[in-house]
């Protein structure tokens, strides 16, 4: 059985500004120029709020040939936690993100749901992608992927947690993403399958975002995220944190 798909993004605009024109004598503009770029810059390391990780996430018309749609306000609820109570403790890191949780939890979550055009729920078309934006302080991002690679280290035998029993943890190789990233295939599911649920988790600044793809064709192919889809939701958040 493949993990539930949702996905999270987080991320913002500094404010800029120079300072007063030569001449001018307005210390006041001076002073309201340099408090914005500060305010910008700790927006940045301290992570964005809801509003923000809404306007960075992929919308329609940002992917040609695919559709985006956020997840219902009810499902977005069940993700993004640090729920986990996996056996071995070590690999909860790896069962969160089943469904996009980690510890520690995010101040802010945005999953999206996309598609190729013209699939549906009777007729499934091609690789859909679930992208989980989570936006975390920068100290609080950069732990979740050192979380994640301790437990890619440790648990490649595998857990058992509520989410389902799996047997291998399998590294892959990534690289070029974000500021960091990790790649990997876990083996397993709810009911004694031996599905493979793919996982590209990518930091970038405070921002955290997790692609997850299946295989609406045949689901029981390990299937990698679009990489038109992975490339543009990442240059929306760095754009939006620059």
């Amino acid at each position: 059985m493949a993990p539930l798909l949702l996905g999270v993004v987080g991320c913002g605009a500094g404010s800029g500004g120079g300072g007063a024109e030569e001449g001018d004598g307005s210390r006041s503009d001076a002073k309201a120029s340099e408090k914005a770029n500060v305010s910008g810059a700790g927006a940045k390391a301290n992570g964005f709020g809801v509003k923000e990780l809404r306007e960075v996430a992929l919308s329609d018309g940002d992917v040609d040939g695919r559709s985006v749609r956020r997840m219902n306000n009810g499902l977005a609820a069940a993700m993004g936690k640090d729920s986990s109570i996996a056996d071995p403790a070590r690999c909860r890191p790896l069962d969160n993100m089943l469904a996009y949780g980690s510890k520690p939890a995010p101040k802010a979550f945005v999953p999206l749901s996309v598609d190729m055009k013209g699939s549906t729920f009777a007729d499934p078309k091609g690789t859909s992608v679930v992208v989980a934006l989570s936006s975390h302080d920068q100290a609080g991002a950069k732990q979740v992927l050192a979380q994640l690679r301790t437990a890619l280290a440790k648990c490649g035998s595998g857990f058992e947690s509520v989410n389902g029993t799996y047997d291998e943890v399998d590294e892959r190789p990534v690289s070029g993403l974000g500021d960091e990233a990790v790649s990997y295939v876990m083996w397993g599911g709810v009911q004694g399958e031996n599905a493979g649920a793919s996982f590209t988790v990518v930091r970038s600044g405070a921002t955290v975002v997790t692609f997850n793809a299946i295989n609406l064709e045949k689901p029981w192919e390990v299937a990698k995220p679009d990489p038109a889809v992975v490339k543009a939701q990442l240059a929306k958040v760095e754009k939006a944190a620059r």
